[in-house]
């Protein structure tokens, strides 16, 4: 007894669609590999990584303590956050204390940490590879420790405005990324916006153009370093210009008894 020919199309239309649903899958899996693999690609161009590179994580000494090794719990979860790129990008993370930078140059991928006051790395990299820039400390401008770029000027309001910059440099193959905040809430705050908008960044500046950006956190106090902005790009400032002169000491305020006395 042989089969009916109704029977016999409905088998060959049901394998049809069974080879033609399997290539499609295998078709929209090869496309959804190349797309990552893509983007891989172009997140290792923008890093200098590749899978399996050093790369080193130099974070400063936290600022109120006298233990060179002490880290504030900011500038760790900053750290945190630049590991977890290094490692998407298949490379390794190495991290170093500022006072144990190794004393080379370009080697490696690097990420610093902090301002040149508790990371002496910054201060070197500041000196030599952006003279535009000058980063003050507490003892030279009170509260507001102002970030000078060029003519710029980022102040600082305690609780309610602080500024980080976050600057790529890229002396050899391999660029350094400076994340240089007034404090350290600023400085996870660039880790952040970092890793959420290094496609962003990777289509504006490529893979070796250097830049330097001003970001502004928000309400710290309220929001940790959830509501950071930009505030604008200081490339040209940075790289190009020449160092902001010297600031004044700031002015001590007189006990109320000495208000009005000639010296």
């Amino acid at each position: 007894m042989t089969a009916r020919p109704s029977n016999v199309r409905r088998v060959q239309d049901l394998a049809i669609n069974l080879v033609a649903s399997v290539l499609a899958a295998v078709a929209a899996w090869v496309v959804q590999r190349a797309v990552a693999y893509r983007r891989l690609a172009r997140m290792r161009g923008f890093f200098g990584l590749r899978d399996g590179a050093p790369s080193l994580l130099i974070v400063g000494r936290h600022w109120s303590s006298a233990r060179m090794s002490s880290v504030h719990r900011n500038d760790v979860a900053a750290i945190v956050e630049l590991g977890a790129i290094v490692k998407e990008c298949g490379g390794r993370a190495d991290l170093v204390p500022a006072a144990e930078a190794p004393k080379e140059l370009g080697k490696v991928t690097e990420f610093c940490v902090g301002g040149r006051e508790s990371n002496p790395r910054t201060e070197a990299h500041l000196a030599a590879l952006l003279p535009g820039v000058r980063v003050t400390t507490y003892a030279e401008a009170g509260d507001p420790v102002p970030l000078l770029v060029g003519e710029h000027r980022f102040e600082r309001d305690p609780h309610h405005v602080a500024h980080v910059l976050l600057a790529r440099v890229v002396p050899t193959a391999h660029p350094i990324f400076l994340l240089v905040g007034q404090t350290a809430l600023s400085n996870l705050a660039a880790a952040r916006y970092l890793a959420e908008n290094h496609r962003e960044l990777q289509r504006r500046y490529g893979d070796q153009s250097p830049f330097c950006l001003a970001l502004r956190v928000r309400e710290p106090a309220a929001y940790g370093p959830d509501l950071v902005e930009l505030v604008g790009d200081v490339t040209e400032a940075a790289f190009g210009g020449t160092p902001p002169p010297a600031l004044p000491r700031p002015r001590l305020r007189q006990p109320w008894w000495a208000v009005g006395r000639r010296r």
